[in-house]
């Protein structure tokens, strides 16, 4: 495996010319230095190689070493190894080579710059000539030189980089670092991987003008949870918008895409007896609202309007806010969080107890690997990919009839819709809250997709609010998916087994009586109905529509609204009836601001619900301040310190503090 005279004369000639202009290596020694990675021209490194090609003459055969050096040759333009090497230059396998282009390959690894085909064609050919000439005993003019040289480089398959990267970091860690093996077959459908980097091409040019310059993709089996498609950027070689970063692995704020899991906790939550606290008939307030004591939160929806009474299919279906983070203050973060980590949501972990009440409006950061499986949950009856109940399969099976309901929808998003399918499809839209991420995740029984744009740099996006733009990349790609099959029941997301259909007043959400306006038809809990009515609603038909004797139609709303009502409904009428006392705001221990500027105008706003009479006795610091008559709603002064705020009405009594800085 070494050669001395050869390594003498190397060594002479090298003294004499005071540089390196030979090396003297053999063919093992050669094979010990790619093995090693050492380029380094040293005394040292060569007696190391001296030393390690005698080991690798004494264990293996002349041929296997010579078919290491052959696998291992650096011929240029990334080929390593002589099969690379056909396939980069001839785009075809070694065997099938004609003679000039295996000695034209011969060529190369002598000086791979000098003789590199493309740049020094003459070199290459004149060189491959000269050698083809010696084995074969020809002579082959410069006019057939043609011959010899490739045309162009082999283009190599370039599929679902990021996931392939994914993959194979994926395999290292499971496996401590080993090499992939030669061959790996991967769940994405090449097809579909086409489709979905063509719709996210289309999409970003589509959104020019809204400063998008990336987008990612998800698309995943329902059955299995493995990867379909999977384009982590727009464009793997905008180096320019960071293409090289997987968007599906980046976390960042999903918006309202989180909602259906907040809704889905509240309805598999039951109380001390068993009955569910909510349904999709709840009616949930859709207004000014504020939460939390010294850390105030004042949430608004994403069109600064309020609803009032809102059902619950309506508040999750239109993505409104106030409801949501009335839920998640009613259910508690904890409990949420907790359900968020078995739906798999680690990154929560680091951003979730800091996002506090935000969590329902998805202010935690999150990846899309995360999120899309998360979504899953709902089209497989609840249970995630451990075969784990994450959601009983009723909610899951409601949270898909709510998710499907165009009607539904129409009072956030309108009736014309990006995501309006001719096929059973749930799809949930989010946008961060400095508009720099917009999401749209879909499903349909098969398969769960996650379509995130933005910009890796964090810069904001301009245009319309919502997710109109990946909402359309998903749907087009469940399109091409059904393209010409045949829609059958078997599409279709089952019905909930312990639920009925029962037509409820649209406003009020209770089973409709003689007087209500307008009824729809919504799913009750199919055991103890009336039981469960009476306990949620102190009624089996709706009570908020009345008939006097005069036969005079009225609609009287509960006294929360009253706020509500007084500065954007004046028509509306309130329900006062025996509703105990209490001041809903401010919250009590409360912290406000004074602000020298207009001074004169600042003002602390109380609104007290309630009462069973019809004035307000209010102290203010133990001192009388006031009396106040329905509606129940007044002013404090802004006064630096500590306060205190006590009312009477009749025989009830109610207190709050609060702090002027």
């Amino acid at each position: 495996g070494t050669d001395y005279i050869a390594l003498s004369n190397a060594l002479f000639q090298n003294i004499k010319n005071k540089k390196i202009v030979r090396g003297g290596s053999t063919i093992s020694m050669q094979v010990i230095k790619m093995i090693n990675n050492q380029n380094d021209a040293t005394f040292r490194r060569k007696l190391k190689d001296i030393f390690k090609a005698r080991i690798l003459e004494a264990n293996y055969s002349k041929q296997y070493i010579l078919e290491l050096y052959f696998n291992n040759l650096f011929f240029g333009h990334g080929a390593i190894g002589i099969e690379s090497a056909a396939r980069t230059f001839y785009g075809t396998e070694l065997s099938k080579l004609s003679e000039q282009q295996v000695c034209c390959l011969a060529v190369l690894p002598r000086n791979p710059t000098y003789y590199d085909p493309f740049v020094n064609s003459e070199n290459c050919a004149k060189r491959a000539a000269e050698l083809y000439n010696s084995i074969f005993n020809k002579k082959i003019s410069q006019n057939d030189f043609a011959a010899f040289l490739p045309k162009k480089t082999y283009s190599y398959p370039f599929e679902a980089p990021h996931y392939i990267r994914y993959y194979e970091q994926q395999y290292k860690t499971q496996n401590k670092s080993q090499q992939l093996p030669y061959k790996v077959t991967l769940s994405i459908d090449l097809e579909l991987q086409n489709k979905a980097e063509t719709l996210v091409n289309q999409g970003i040019e589509e959104a020019n003008s809204s400063r998008i310059s990336n987008a990612s993709l998800l698309l995943i089996e329902n059955k299995t949870g493995k990867p379909i498609a999977w384009v982590g950027s727009a464009n793997f070689f905008d180096f320019e918008h960071n293409g090289q970063i997987d968007g599906v692995l980046v976390n960042n704020q999903p918006g309202s895409s989180m909602k259906p899991f907040l809704y889905a906790l509240a309805l598999d939550t039951k109380d001390s007896q068993g009955y569910n606290l909510f349904s999709p008939s709840s009616i949930l307030a859709d207004i000014p609202s504020e939460f939390g004591e010294e850390k105030l939160y004042i949430p608004s929806n994403f069109n600064n309007r309020y609803n009032g009474p809102v059902r619950f299919r309506i508040a999750l279906a239109s993505s409104l806010n106030i409801p949501a983070v009335s839920l998640l203050n009613t259910l508690g973060v904890p409990e949420y969080l907790n359900k968020l980590y078995d739906l798999g949501f680690t990154s929560l972990r680091k951003t979730g107890e800091a996002a506090d009440l935000g969590l329902a409006l998805g202010a935690g950061e999150v990846p899309l690997i995360e999120l899309v499986p998360a979504f899953s949950v709902f089209a497989r009856d609840g249970k995630d990919f451990n075969n784990k109940q994450i959601f009983s399969t009723d909610t899951a099976r409601l949270i898909c009839s709510i998710l499907s309901d165009k009607g539904a929808r129409a009072l956030g998003f309108g009736y014309t819709q990006t995501f309006e399918t001719d096929y059973p499809s749930i799809f949930k839209t989010g946008t961060s809250n400095q508009y720099q991420n917009i999401i749209a995740l879909g499903a349909t029984k098969d398969y769960s997709i996650g379509v995130w744009m933005g910009n890796f740099n964090g810069e904001t996006v301009v245009g319309k609010t919502g997710s109109s733009l990946p909402a359309w990349i998903a749907k087009n790609l469940f399109d091409y998916i059904l393209e010409g099959k045949t829609i059958t029941k078997e599409m279709d997301f089952p019905e909930p087994e312990n639920w009925v259909k029962q037509k409820i007043c649209s406003l009020s959400g209770l089973p409709a009586g003689p007087n209500c306006p307008a009824s729809v038809y919504e799913y009750l809990p199919k055991s103890n109905q009336s039981e469960y009515m009476l306990k949620h609603e102190q009624t089996e038909t709706c009570n908020w529509h009345i008939s006097d004797n005069d036969s005079q139609e009225q609609t009287l709303y509960p006294p929360e609204y009253q706020q509500w009502a007084r500065k954007l409904r004046s028509d509306i009428n309130i329900d006062y009836g025996e509703i105990p006392l209490q001041i809903e705001t401010p919250k009590n221990n409360a912290i406000f601001y004074f602000s020298s500027l207009n001074k004169d105008r600042q003002a602390v706003s109380v609104e007290v619900y309630g009462g069973s009479e019809e004035i307000l006795f209010v102290n203010y610091d133990d001192e009388p301040y006031a009396t106040v008559s329905r509606p129940f709603s007044f002013q404090l002064p802004v006064e630096k310190g500590s306060h205190k705020c006590t009312v009477y009405c009749g025989d009830e009594i109610q207190e709050i503090s609060f702090i002027v800085k």
